[in-house]
């Protein structure tokens, strides 16, 4: 005889029935990990998009995303971008083992092997590439900074002239002509480069400093101090400026006896980057100068502890104590700087 169903029982199976459906269909709307992923990266929260990737590939996920581009690729991508190259390195490697003729995949390598200072094989990995698809102009200009990184300055320019033939827009490939440009001591290409980053990215900070460089280099000093203050003033009121054109402005203002003004640059430029011994030296000898010697005495003492192996550091400081007289200190600084000068090549700066 069956025990007949009362109106409590049949409402708890309708319960547990409608939890199962409703459990069902969270499921199904949970986002798969490689999703997930996706939407990490597009938020630039990279390191948790490399994550999501990596639990992607490794629980090997049917979901039709997943299919539309490899985990592995995307978190090399991922992790290229959060500067963690060596992991990139490793997703990319290990993604090539399953396509070996991916474009995308070596020219990113290529970019990897690049940042992780190894150029001989990043130009190794941009030859395979290229015979697969033709490079870009940042691909391109990736091939000269490996040429940068191995000092071959002309064939690094050969490289960043075709790609800005390329890609007459790119400002980073203008700029870093332009550098290497100044490294061969061509002052007036260079100018010209710089010039084109910033009729392409007006104010541009880097540009302008570097301007400025090429302008002093050509003895040309009040086109120098011009975009000097340009410079400056374009970063006003940036989270992250930099103390690269306060540093070249006030030592040419030092160098042209306009010290009172350097003064107050340099002490801008050490308030930016207090760990930068170059900021300090000249702030120092900005001091000196108006005979604020204990001042000095400060900022070159932490331009030493900063950079202990400078010899010319010491050198400025034995003599500073000299004036001071404090010749006990000004004998061990200048001894110093003499065994230092004996075992170290450091260029004087101006």
């Amino acid at each position: 005889m069956k025990t007949p169903i009362t109106n409590a029982r049949r409402a708890a199976w309708h319960g547990v029935i409608l939890l199962m459906i409703l459990t069902t269909g969270m499921a199904a709307q949970q986002p798969s990990l490689y999703t997930q992923g996706q939407q990490a990266y597009a938020e630039k929260r990279y390191a948790e998009a490399a994550k999501l990737f990596a639990a992607s590939s490794a629980a090997k996920e049917e979901a039709a995303e997943a299919r539309a581009a490899d985990a592995l690729l995307m978190e090399g991508r991922s992790l290229a971008n959060a500067g963690d190259f060596a992991g990139a390195d490793r997703a990319l490697k290990a993604y090539l083992e399953q396509d070996v003729r991916s474009a995308p995949a070596l020219y990113l390598l290529g970019y990897v092997l690049q940042r992780a200072n190894k150029p001989k094989e990043s130009l190794e990995v941009f030859t395979r590439a290229a015979a697969i698809r033709r490079p870009t102009a940042n691909d391109l200009r990736i091939v000269a900074l490996d040429y940068v990184l191995l000092n071959d300055y002309l064939d690094a320019i050969r490289w960043l002239e075709r790609a800005v033939k390329e890609d007459p827009q790119n400002a980073d490939a203008w700029y870093d002509l332009g550098r290497s440009q100044m490294n061969q001591g061509d002052f007036v290409a260079a100018e010209k480069a710089f010039d084109r980053v910033l009729a392409i990215v007006p104010g541009d900070v880097k540009a302008l400093n570097n301007l400025g460089l090429s302008y002093e280099a050509q003895n040309r000093i009040p086109d120098a101090l011009r975009v000097y203050v340009e410079a400056v003033g374009s970063q006003r009121g940036s989270a992250h400026p930099s103390e690269q054109p306060l540093l070249n402005y006030g030592t040419l203002l030092i160098s042209q006896n306009r010290t009172a003004e350097a003064i107050s640059v340099l002490e801008s430029a050490v308030q930016i980057a207090p760990k930068d011994a170059k900021c300090r030296e000249q702030l120092a000898r900005a001091y000196q100068q108006v005979d604020r010697l204990p001042e000095a005495r400060t900022q070159l003492e932490q331009a030493v502890e900063l950079d202990p192996k400078n010899p010319r550091l010491h050198y400025q400081l034995g003599r500073l104590y000299h004036r001071l007289g404090a010749e006990e200190k000004a004998k061990a600084e200048l001894d110093l700087s003499a065994k230092l000068y004996g075992t170290h090549s450091t260029p004087e700066t101006k």
